[in-house]
């Protein structure tokens, strides 16, 4: 026990060190992970037609070949068309020279200006760019070398002649020129190969990766690790191939526009559009600012232009607010954040690849951490899911003191009724500070800003929400006329009391006469204020879990003084403890056990219904 202090503040150095050393090994091995990444993305994307191909009763090698070859013929035939296009859109710019020529002269304005000097400065660059090695060599070197170096001596007949130089460069031989030209393509050439290899083995061996992932992870909890790999699996899935639909639902208009309008290369920039659509909120600009930029130099004035800009941004309206919301009907499960972290997080590691690889390995993690404790940190930081329920936002916002915030939140969940409101949101915020008080982390002071902010609350939304129908206040006025009255007596402390007043809010509102009295009169106090009714209406308002001995002796005293008392016990928000300790509460009089004000109002309004008020046969246990 002496050295668990110790051990405590190096577990977070531990894990920290942890996640850096797995970042440093995603991004040294990206050479490796890259294409185990892609194989893993496209075997989601291509498992259920493979599945279809089997249920046909097609073997399965046959099954995975050929949905593996009609996917790469695809993506060979769009690279060749994308090749096509840029050849051909190279070839036709020199056409539209005059054009953009005239465009950069209209926006150059003053000669000498800052576009001048900016033109200028690229031209040089240019220059310098083109020279070769050798030449910047010879030039450097000059000054050193020169016979004029420490001033300008006179020449003699004795001075050499210079001897002039002449630099011949060899030819490259075919080695360099393959090194030059081949070796940037082999790399990205043998990653891609790797996928479509691994593709194939993955998809050949789904069901046996599938089980040796689940025995890996979760030996003994095999339904959780079941769950969390088909939530991924049909999450990834179905994100990629709804993307795909809607990339090309967005495509493809605007190949056809693009085309209708005239701009050169329209097939290419539908492609493109279609392709970059993949890459989180930054792909729709880098599609659309090319397509743009080009119409400026080939078409004249400025409609054309503004109608390329226009189609962009209808289309992309209508895909964000129609086509997404409609067909999105499983998302990843991220947050705005989360997906804009991921992308800055996996780009920086694996350049260009991440960016299209980010959502769907953070969602993985995502939905990892959904059914897996180890996990669970991904899906607090990453998730779409709210972090904190609306019972904890409800308390830190009191906790904070922030009472209009707490009311804000507490003015939209009382949309939906002011009784869910208090049983869904306020009693259980209670319930948490009543937790915190018993356990010493909450000061007095504190708990009675809490108490005192959630009364002024309750008090505002109160009456907000007193509007009684016609019907329900002429049924209260013949209830009136009867003698009718629930009484709501807090058990102990100003909780106890917060909740009473809750529930006479609450019946009232349904028109069921009800007063709650204050927990600082004394019990002699209210039993003489039941007194009053020939066969009185009581609940006992108790807040779990330190109230029982006080709630059971008023308990007690009211039946044993008035025998005719109609008497519920409210064990607010605990209806575990309260069928628990129902039994021990109906052996001292209480007719009925309750845990939540919707229970407490039914009850109330069956002794309402009973207009002549007979004593119960035997006491009812309300739940």
């Amino acid at each position: 026990m002496a050295t668990q202090p110790a051990t405590d503040p190096v577990l977070p150095l531990l894990r920290f060190g942890l996640a850096l050393l797995i970042v440093a090994a995603l991004y040294l091995g990206q050479d490796v992970l890259v294409p185990i990444a892609l194989a893993m993305l496209l075997s989601f994307v291509l498992a259920p037609a493979a599945d279809r191909l089997e249920r046909w009763r097609l073997p399965p090698v046959p099954s995975v070949l050929i949905v593996v070859a009609l996917a790469f013929m695809v993506l060979g035939v769009v690279g060749l068309v994308v090749a096509n296009q840029v050849v051909s859109l190279a070839e036709s710019l020199p056409k539209y020279r005059a054009n953009i020529t005239e465009r950069f002269l209209a926006l150059r304005g003053e000669e000498g200006g800052l576009f001048d000097q900016a033109a200028e400065t690229m031209l040089e660059i240019q220059k310098d760019i083109r020279r070769t090695p050798r030449e910047v060599q010879s030039e450097n070197e000059a000054p050193s070398t020169s016979p004029w170096r420490h001033g300008s001596p006179q020449l003699t007949a004795r001075t050499p002649k210079p001897i002039p130089v002449q630099v011949r460069e060899e030819p490259p031989s075919t080695i360099d020129i393959l090194k030059n030209y081949l070796s940037p393509v082999l790399v990205p050439l043998a990653r891609l190969g790797l996928a479509v290899v691994l593709v194939i083995f993955f998809l050949l061996q789904r069901e046996d990766l599938r089980d040796r992932l689940i025995r890996l992870l979760s030996r003994d909890r095999l339904d959780i690790t079941t769950r969390a790999l088909n939530d991924a699996g049909n999450r990834i899935g179905s994100y990629l191939r709804t993307q795909l639909l809607i990339n090309t639902c967005y495509g493809v208009p605007i190949g056809i526009g693009l085309a209708l309008m005239g701009l050169p290369g329209a097939v290419l920039w539908g492609l493109l559009a279609m392709l970059l659509r993949f890459i989180p909120y930054v792909g729709p600009w880098l599609a659309a600012s090319m397509p743009i930029l080009l119409s400026l130099a080939v078409f004249d004035g400025w409609l054309w232009p503004l109608a390329v800009v226009a189609l962009f941004v209808v289309l992309e309206l209508f895909t964000n607010m129609v086509m997404e919301p409609w067909l999105y009907g499983a998302s990843t499960g991220l947050s705005t954040v989360a997906v804009l972290l991921a992308v800055i997080f996996w780009s920086s590691l694996w350049g260009g690849i991440g960016l299209l690889l980010a959502i769907p390995l953070t969602a993985c993690l995502v939905v990892a951490g959904r059914h897996l404790p180890q996990f669970e940190f991904f899906t607090i930081l990453l998730g779409k899911e709210p972090a904190l329920s609306p019972q904890e936002r409800f308390y830190q916002r009191l906790l904070a003191g922030d009472r209009d915030g707490a009311l804000e939140l507490a003015r939209a969940r009382a949309s939906e009724g002011l009784m869910n409101l208090y049983d869904g949101m306020v009693i259980p915020a209670l319930h948490l500070a009543e937790r915190d008080r018993h356990a010493g982390r909450l000061e007095p002071e504190l708990q009675q800003s809490i108490v005192a902010n959630v009364r002024e609350i309750v008090e505002a939304l109160g009456e907000e929400h007193q509007r009684a129908s016609i019907c329900a206040s002429e049924r209260r006025i013949d209830l009136d006329e009867t003698g009718f009255e629930l009484d709501c007596l807090p058990s102990r402390d100003q909780a106890d009391e917060l909740i009473a007043c809750m529930f006479a809010q609450v019946l009232n509102q349904q028109g069921i006469p009800a007063k709650c009295l204050s927990v600082k009169s004394l019990a002699g106090e209210m039993l003489e204020r039941v007194s009053r009714r020939e066969f009185p209406v009581v609940c006992v308002s108790a807040l779990p879990p330190k109230a029982l001995a006080h709630t059971r002796y008023l308990c007690k005293r009211l039946k044993h003084q008035y025998p005719k008392a109609r008497i519920a016990i409210g064990l607010w928000g605990q209806s575990g403890y309260a069928a628990r300790l129902a039994p021990k509460l109906t052996e001292v009089g209480a007719e009925a056990v309750i845990s939540s004000l919707e229970t407490g109002a039914r009850w109330a309004r069956q002794r309402m219904n009973e207009l002549a008020f007979a004593p119960a046969s035997q006491p009812i246990e309300v739940r």
